[in-house]
């Protein structure tokens, strides 16, 4: 998908683009709703060429990354580093500065399609680390209702949780989760 509000540079880089064997290029003027576009198109990697990126700009960039994650190629004129920051702060994958040519184009996109993938990677491993944790959090809740309400110690709080996850083939957490649920209730 092709952003430009110059309809000149749109049709310079559509050619472009489909002299590096893109065929389908969907392009449009229209910054201000780029989300809205990207949601019902879902294109395989999104190109935005203007000056200079504004907060609004920045904010439907953002909101792609936050909703419908795909990779965003910028190019644009200014090269204020604390532009370029704040581009690749809200989701750009790669910022070029240079302008688009025949020959710059495929590296562009290549780059800004393995950022999104690193970048993807990394977020699946901190969104695991993070329920792993959440989940250590909740089996340790757990353990102290158990050990307030038997006055047993904290190992054998963790050896009645596991014995009781074995006894109902549940996971550990899911047990943790049900001890947790079983004191709401009782108040």
């Amino acid at each position: 998908m092709l952003v430009d509000q110059s309809t000149r540079r749109r049709e310079i880089l559509e050619k472009i683009l489909r002299d590096n064997g893109y065929l389908n290029v969907f392009s449009t003027s229209g910054l201000h709703d780029v989300f809205e576009l990207v949601t019902r198109i879902q294109p395989d990697v999104v190109l935005i060429e203007l000056d200079s990126p504004n907060r609004d700009t920045l904010e439907q960039v953002r909101r792609i990354r936050d909703r419908q994650p795909t990779p965003v190629l910028m190019f644009a004129q200014d090269q204020n580093a604390q532009t370029v920051h704040a581009a690749v702060q809200s989701g750009v994958c790669a910022y070029m500065v240079d302008g688009v040519d025949r020959g710059s184009i495929q590296p562009a996109i290549s780059l800004a399609m393995a950022t999104f993938e690193a970048y993807r990677k990394v977020r699946v491993e901190a969104d695991g680390y993070r329920r792993e944790l959440n989940g250590r959090k909740r089996i340790d809740q757990a353990k102290a209702i158990l050990m307030r309400q038997q006055g047993i110690g904290e190992d054998e709080a963790y050896r009645t949780l596991r014995k009781r996850a074995m006894d109902e083939n549940q996971k550990l957490v899911l047990v943790a989760d049900a001890i947790i649920a079983e004191q709401r209730l009782r108040g």
